[in-house]
């Protein structure tokens, strides 16, 4: 047995070129003959991609595409052998046919399928093939935005005060419509990942979408003009604290105390806000200072209304713009007016260069305080100072202002009116000149 497999192995090898050009012959002529008897064939092209792609006029009316249910088609072609047996899908294409699709809506669309090769003859046989498309119209809407602080922790003893404002105030929407026009409105909602807030702060906020009953729509499917929002938060402390007024006497004047005035405030106390603690420090409002000078018998019998400004940043709370200070003896008060000479007027601080001299002779002003006290006065009770400290001084005439004081430690009423002011001729000193000459 084993002699006639080595006999037969030798055989097929010296014969091996023989039997290779014999299967070549035999694969041409069953080509051949095939071609001959059999010359027509049908073929399926399978994984042709389908393409759907808007019309013009679903571009012009924001009509999108928005799924295909056909991704791939298959086909039966026909034609001759020679022709169409190497064709692939890549010889192919498919589109679906949009023509009559006019709005909104799902439409069965027909898929026409088309060969790439003008050249080859080829018939495909697979008709009224289809795709269902669902087509969506793309609107666009401006809406506002509110903000939203209910996830906020405020700090104990601070509360948000006036308006929470947030920037941008709207923002604009685009997508599909029936989900644009499901938005009834837009919250900015601020978090304050650092604890419970205690000043006033610009949070960072992205947008939340709710519907028409306040149900939150969750990730809609648009687009958005911006994702980042600023949601201002006016945190402030508040406190109420009395009111106060100062008044004060003319400087070096030991006369009248302002500390002895009595009066009485319209508000006694207002409560205030500010934007951080420093209204800690804080133990009483002043509402201004109303010097003795500028006090009038007008505003003794019928009280001086003073505005009530706060500092920078904080808030008035109670809401009092002006305070009136009243004075409960205002029954005991009196004007008088002196006639003051020149000898009660006194110059201070005349830089040495120069020599001062006082060209007014005497000064008409008026005095008010107590009635009994007032009426026992003279003029020369009362004293003028004359300032020079920090003038610009230079040789000519020169009108110049005066304060007042009132002899004695105990006086009982003070110099009022608008600023008096008295004529001084200025001229080089004595001294000066002959050094020049």
């Amino acid at each position: 047995m084993s002699k006639v497999l080595d006999r037969f192995a030798r055989g097929f090898v010296r014969n091996i070129k023989t039997i290779i050009q014999a299967l070549v012959f035999s694969v041409i002529i069953w080509i051949f003959i095939s071609i001959q008897i059999f010359p027509d064939i049908s073929l399926h092209i399978t994984n042709i991609p389908v393409s759907c792609e808007p019309t013009n006029f679903m571009n012009e009316e924001d009509l999108r595409i928005s799924s295909v249910d056909t991704q791939n088609v298959t086909i039966q072609i026909n034609g001759k052998r020679y022709s169409i047996s190497q064709l692939t899908a890549d010889d192919f294409a498919a589109a679906c046919d949009l023509s009559k699709v006019y709005e909104a809506g799902v439409y069965d669309v027909p898929i026409d399928v088309y060969s790439l090769n003008d050249s080859i003859d080829v018939d495909i046989s697979t008709r009224n093939l289809t795709a269902k498309v669902s087509v969506i119209k793309i609107v666009t809407r401006e809406i506002e935005v509110v903000p939203n602080t209910d996830s906020l922790a405020i700090a104990d003893g601070m509360q948000i005060e006036g308006e929470v404002t947030v920037t941008p105030e709207y923002m604009t929407v685009t997508g599909e419509e029936s989900l644009v026009n499901s938005i009834d409105h837009v919250e900015a909602i601020a978090r304050y990942e650092d604890g419970a807030l205690d000043h006033s702060e610009g949070i960072h906020a992205t947008p939340t979408f709710f519907n028409k009953i306040g149900i939150k729509i969750p990730s809609p499917d648009i687009a958005y003009s911006t994702d980042d929002f600023i949601v201002s938060v006016p945190v402030y402390k508040l406190k109420t604290l009395p009111v106060q007024v100062k008044f004060t006497g003319q400087s070096g004047s030991p006369s009248f105390d302002p500390e002895d005035l009595e009066y009485a405030m319209s508000i006694n106390e207002l409560t205030i806000a500010s934007p951080d603690s420093s209204i800690d420090n804080l133990s009483a409002i002043d509402i201004g200072e109303i010097p003795l000078a500028a006090l009038t018998l007008k505003d003794i019998q019928g009280g001086r209304t003073l505005p009530v400004e706060l500092p920078e940043g904080y808030k008035n709370i109670s809401g009092n713009k002006t305070i009136t200070v009243t004075f409960p003896e205002a029954d005991e008060f009196g004007q008088l007016g002196f006639t003051v000479p020149a000898e009660n007027f006194t110059v201070i601080n005349n830089p040495s260069k120069y020599d001062v001299k006082i060209l007014t002779n005497e000064i008409l002003v008026n005095v008010v305080g107590y009635s009994n006290y007032i009426q026992t006065m003279t003029s020369s009770d009362i004293y003028a100072t004359i300032n020079l400290l920090g003038m610009e001084i230079s040789e000519g005439s020169k009108s110049v202002s005066v304060t007042f004081r009132l002899k004695g430690t105990n006086a009982r009423a003070w110099v009022t009116g608008e600023e008096y002011k008295v004529d001084l001729l200025i001229t080089a000193a004595a001294e000066d000149v002959e050094e020049e000459g």
